[in-house]
């Protein structure tokens, strides 16, 4: 087995489908990565939440998602990243620990430098910020040239932003910098896909197993009485037993309410949570199979 796969290769390899990864992203807690080129970044950890840099490399390989960037590119099919975790620490190369500007540290972007070789870096995934650009910001130039193109007028200068003087030379800075990844960059680590396998191809016996969650059993019940239902029709007759007292399926009210494209329930601790009408077909699919 491969250390990674990319999101293309799963159907051949292993009967997963986009469609079943977006029930993963959705409905699992089964994590996504993206493959980042060679880009040039800044190595580092975090103190009191504020970024500190041990030293500059290059990197290609495996970079992490939140949850909320992995939604984000299932849906809208880019995202935006200026920092992120790598995931492989033997891809990185041309280490050094030199700091690589002339504009001092603190500053917004890195809290601190410490110069660390790279061979006692302890970490195996480590975080780190795409190089920033060091140059002068553009809106103190733009208003510079406004105050000098207007006359100076001396008045202006309280209308201008805090702790910004257009009478004194702009001073260089560092500026984040944002690499854009797209749906095509999805993939997925060795232990991630043991997750989502196991998600998707439970035996019979697993499927009874009191780790399924509630909603899950209760699809599964529905199945042996509706065996032969389409999702469609399964999704219907949830929706109309909201309405019965007591109600015959959903014996135990997990489900709050049924949409036209939204399912919301209840978790085994009371917390709300929802499912779209594709990944409930989804699932039915997969209950099916099992």
């Amino acid at each position: 087995m491969k250390s990674y796969y990319r999101l293309s290769e799963l159907d051949k390899a292993f009967g997963i489908s986009i469609d079943d990864a977006y029930y993963l992203n959705a409905e699992t807690d089964v994590s996504f990565c993206v493959f980042c080129k060679t880009s040039d970044v800044i190595l580092g950890g975090y103190r009191k939440d504020k970024f500190v840099g041990f030293g500059c490399a290059s990197y290609s390989g495996l970079i992490s998602l939140n949850k909320e960037q992995q939604t984000k590119l299932f849906e809208s099919k880019e995202v935006s990243l200026a920092k992120s975790v790598l995931l492989q620490k033997e891809k990185v190369t041309n280490y050094t620990p030199d700091y690589p500007f002339t504009v001092g540290v603190p500053n917004p972007i890195i809290q601190e430098w410490l110069d660390a070789p790279f061979n006692e870096i302890p970490f195996e995934q480590i975080p780190f910020s795409f190089m920033p650009q060091q140059r002068k910001s553009r809106l103190k130039k733009f208003v510079k040239n406004i105050y000098e193109a207007t006359g100076k007028n001396e008045e202006s200068i309280s209308k201008l932003p805090e702790k910004f003087d257009p009478r004194n030379p702009i001073k260089d800075e560092l500026f984040r910098s944002h690499s854009a990844f797209v749906f095509d960059d999805l993939c997925i680590t060795a232990e991630e896909l043991e997750k989502a396998k196991n998600y998707l191809f439970k035996s019979s016996k697993q499927l009874n197993t009191a780790k399924m969650r509630p909603i899950d059993l209760l699809f599964s019940n529905m199945l042996i009485q509706f065996p032969n239902s389409k999702p469609s029709q399964l999704w219907d007759k949830l929706r109309d037993d909201i309405n019965n007292e007591p109600r015959e399926f959903d014996t135990d009210e997990i489900i709050d309410e049924v949409g036209e494209e939204t399912l919301y329930w209840f978790d085994s601790h009371a917390e709300p949570q929802q499912m779209k009408k594709k990944s409930f077909y989804n699932l039915i699919k997969k209950l099916k199979i099992n």
